[in-house]
């Protein structure tokens, strides 16, 4: 039997799986990565592991399949945002630097007072922060590292590095270039404005296309004499909200590391500046996100620290969860455990635990971790109620953090809105799945790929109508809690900053 086989790049792993003609997806391989910090407020990426993972991870499913039948084509999900900077071989000159990397401060400033944030919002649908749009990483590589840059041939994501691996093309999906902070999303291409005015020569970038071009055939694994089209893909929630079938008007939630509301439309015109927007991989739609950046990397933070050390395994967290009343017994949380994006686009930003006494336990702490996420997501959600006039009864969730029951009973709470799991919740990858599936005439359209693919719903999260009201207090109590401790976050961090120079 024929299969398509998609693989998806997290913040966290790698996942490879196949799906055949009827939608049917399985042989999932994972494979876990870890981050690197090397300096405060640095995040990398050692993109020639994630790359020895993905080849591992490829081989393993595509053995699999063989076993069965054939390797019709192979797409791409990935995270959003890097930076590869990368020679004419297309070898990483240095480490990605991820879309969480504050090293480009000076050049996000630089770049909003010369172009304007009002003009960059006209062309890119975007604000420009930095790091998370990458046109700010990729000036301060050009400030700080002169002689590397004058070697890159080529700058691109993550999944730029990785399909030239796979073919040897430098390429990037539109869904991808949304996040450059380079790119007109409403003309699909790179801004010879932006580039001409930051100094950026449009020769190191690469050729933008649709995600569903098949950009070469099958080079450089362990898979020998098998030409396969490989095509480009998408952006980890473009995929996701593809393999939804999320129409515009609609929005769904997905729960990782990060965690993000996300808007489908079709009408530019209605973005907001306090979200992540970017083109959809059906043209002439575009993707809304309002996104939390460390929701679970706060909980799984939590966990490693303080519960695994004890021998607890993870499962326990429910169980925490349930000890503590509503109101973690006085005790808030903010979740910027470095900086935020939605809604407050706050680099300064610090994880916070307020309230803490002197009969605060373990299983405080942990509820007011749900709760603050919680809290959060409340916030992005009323920019929905009020920007794009949507108020769904129920909302899509997927991701492996909507398999945290306690912290999807708190959210339904807190929302007042009943959350639906599927049973696939790892979208990224069947939507690529579909992507590939689409390129190559599985499919005739991406209404019949979603038609045919099964993933229905197992479960609701309902709102606890005696807990709605408790929570609507508590949520104007933390709504005070950042607006008090924004000018402590920002001297904490120039103190930090005056201390690191004074070491160098």
């Amino acid at each position: 039997m024929s299969h398509v086989i998609g693989i998806d790049i997290g913040t966290s792993g790698v996942k490879v799986a196949a799906m055949n003609k009827e939608g049917v997806w399985g042989y999932l391989e994972y494979h876990p990565y870890s981050l690197l910090f090397p300096r405060d407020g640095w995040v990398e990426i050692d993109v020639n592991e994630v790359w020895e993972i993905v080849k591992n991870n490829l081989v393993k499913v595509w053995k699999r399949v063989e076993a069965e039948g054939s390797v019709d084509a192979i797409s791409l999900s990935s995270f959003c945002n890097s930076s590869v900077f990368m020679d004419s071989d297309g070898n990483a000159l240095y480490n990605g630097i991820m879309y969480l990397d504050q090293r480009s401060k000076k050049e996000a400033e630089w770049i909003n007072s010369f172009i304007g944030k009002e003009r960059i919002f006209e062309i890119t649908g975007n604000r420009l922060e930095l790091g998370m749009y990458t046109v700010t990483t990729h000036l301060w590589f050009k400030n700080n590292e002169p002689n590397l840059y004058e070697k890159t041939f080529k700058w691109g994501s993550l999944s730029t590095f990785i399909l030239h691996k796979l073919t040897g093309e430098f390429v990037m999906d539109w869904t991808q270039a949304s996040f450059s902070g380079l790119f007109e999303i409403n003309n699909y291409e790179w801004s010879n404005e932006i580039c001409e005015r930051v100094g950026i020569s449009k020769d190191k970038l690469p050729t933008v296309c649709d995600p569903s071009l098949i950009i070469g055939n099958l080079i450089n694994t362990d898979i020998e004499g098998k030409r396969v089209p490989v095509v480009a893909g998408a952006a980890d929630t473009a995929c996701s909200a593809l393999a939804l079938d999320v129409q515009p008007n609609t929005i769904f939630e997905s729960v990782g590391t990060s965690n993000v509301l996300t808007v489908c439309t079709d009408n530019t015109l209605v973005l907001d500046n306090k979200f992540l927007n970017r083109c959809h991989v059906i043209k002439g739609r575009w993707l809304s996100h309002g996104a939390m950046s460390f929701p679970g990397a706060a909980i799984q933070w939590f966990y490693e620290r303080f519960l695994k050390p004890e021998g607890y395994q993870i499962e326990i967290l429910n169980e925490f969860a349930n000890k503590s009343p509503i109101g973690s017994n006085g005790v808030y949380f903010l979740p910027y455990m470095q900086g935020e994006r939605s809604p407050i686009w706050d680099p300064n930003a610090r994880g916070s635990f307020v309230g803490i006494n002197l009969n605060t336990s373990k299983e405080d702490m942990y509820r007011s971790i749900l709760e603050g996420c919680s809290f959060g997501l409340k916030q992005i959600y009323e920019i929905i109620e009020t920007k794009y006039k949507i108020s769904p009864m129920s909302i899509q969730s997927i991701g492996g953090g909507s398999k945290n029951r306690a912290w999807s009973q708190i959210k339904a709470n807190v929302l007042n809105k009943t959350f639906e799991h599927k049973n696939i919740s790892e979208t990224a990858v069947l939507g690529a799945c579909l992507i590939a599936g689409n390129a190559i005439g599985y499919f005739s359209s991406y209404e019949e790929a979603t038609s045919v693919m099964t993933n229905e719903t197992i479960g609701w999260v309902k709102p606890e109508e005696e807990r709605v009201d408790a929570y609507l207090q508590l949520y104007q109590v933390h709504n005070r809690l950042y607006p008090a401790l924004k000018t402590f976050f920002s001297q904490c961090v120039e103190l930090n900053e005056e201390k690191m120079e004074v070491k160098c």
